[in-house]
């Protein structure tokens, strides 16, 4: 994992490592100690514990809980295992703060937490043309797309994060708070156009699979690029809905052209995200953006009846 990953793990979880407290029990006189929400707690030292820096604490962290108790929720240990897991989570919680510390100190431009903004995981490129189509692409959606730009906000570049493919922006003015909202509208549109793309990829590599005639194939493929430029008009009609309506043509051809090009990256693995230190009231503004491919059902039974 890149170096920003890490960070932004580390940031994500730090504060819910250091609260991974060891309860108090008093039962006639006694003290006992128990564990409770070990499930999400297991969910968040797997996370950790897929970065190689982390993943010998987070193991021991993990193995201070005995076998006969790991599929429970909550339960109760002994002295010894409180002590034991006591010191391994602190020792874990050293660790990020290592990366934490590290990152930060490398990148003194890092936005303040004052400032509104977003992250953009770049996607893998093992093509120099095509990384520069993806920058000329970005640079078309933040300049062009007419619900991004406002004479009362900013989206000012920050960094290329090192050792990473993470892009950093940061959004200044009075309109930050619209800015980053429309962004996040934006972006839950282009997921749901983005799964229409990958549906028809795979219509193509099964055409072709298929060996179905020319003509099918053709009139299949029209059908499914028809019904995409359907779906970016609509979309449009929805944003207009939602974040006011645009001036003219021209403006509603820009935010299609916004919304085409970003899904298209997206299916390539790009993704959005609100800054880690970003103010709370946008942290969970972006929608989840899962890999996930769609394909119709009936995709088979349709070419058949084509041929028949």
């Amino acid at each position: 994992m890149r170096l920003y990953g890490m960070y932004y793990t580390c940031k994500k979880y730090i504060e819910y490592v250091k609260d991974m407290k060891v309860y108090a029990k008093n039962t006639g006189g006694n003290t006992s100690w128990s564990i409770n929400s070990w499930k999400e707690k297991s969910i968040v030292l797997n996370e950790l514990g897929k970065m190689n820096p982390l993943r010998t604490y987070a193991r021991k962290l993990y193995e201070t809980v005995p076998i006969v108790y790991r599929d429970r929720d909550e339960f109760d240990i002994t002295d010894t295992v409180k002590d034991n897991f006591v010191t391994a989570r602190e020792i874990l919680v050293i660790a990020m703060e290592t990366i934490i510390d590290m990152y930060e100190s490398i990148n003194p431009n890092k936005m303040i937490n004052e400032e509104y903004g977003f992250d953009i995981k770049m996607p893998e490129f093992y093509d120099l043309g095509e990384f520069a189509k993806c920058i000329e692409d970005l640079n078309f959606i933040i300049k062009q797309c007419p619900y991004l730009n406002d004479k009362d906000g900013q989206i000012k570049y920050g960094t290329i994060d090192v050792g990473s493919t993470w892009l950093t922006f940061a959004i200044g003015g009075a309109a930050a708070t619209t800015i980053i909202s429309n962004l996040a509208k934006i972006v839950d549109n282009a997921i749901k156009m983005k799964s229409h793309i990958t549906t028809v990829k795979m219509q193509e590599e099964a055409l072709r699979t298929l060996e179905v005639k020319d003509e099918i194939a053709a009139e299949v493929l029209e059908a499914y690029k028809k019904a995409n430029r359907v779906l970016t008009q609509n979309a449009v009609t929805e944003l207009e809905r939602e974040l006011g309506e645009l001036n003219d043509g021209e403006e509603r051809d820009k935010v299609g052209k916004t919304l085409e090009k970003l899904a298209f990256w997206m299916d390539k693995g790009m993704q959005i995200y609100s800054a880690i230190d970003a103010p709370t009231e946008i942290k969970d503004v972006f929608p989840k953006q899962q890999e996930v491919s769609f394909l119709s059902d009936d995709l088979i039974k349709l070419l058949e009846n084509k041929e028949k």
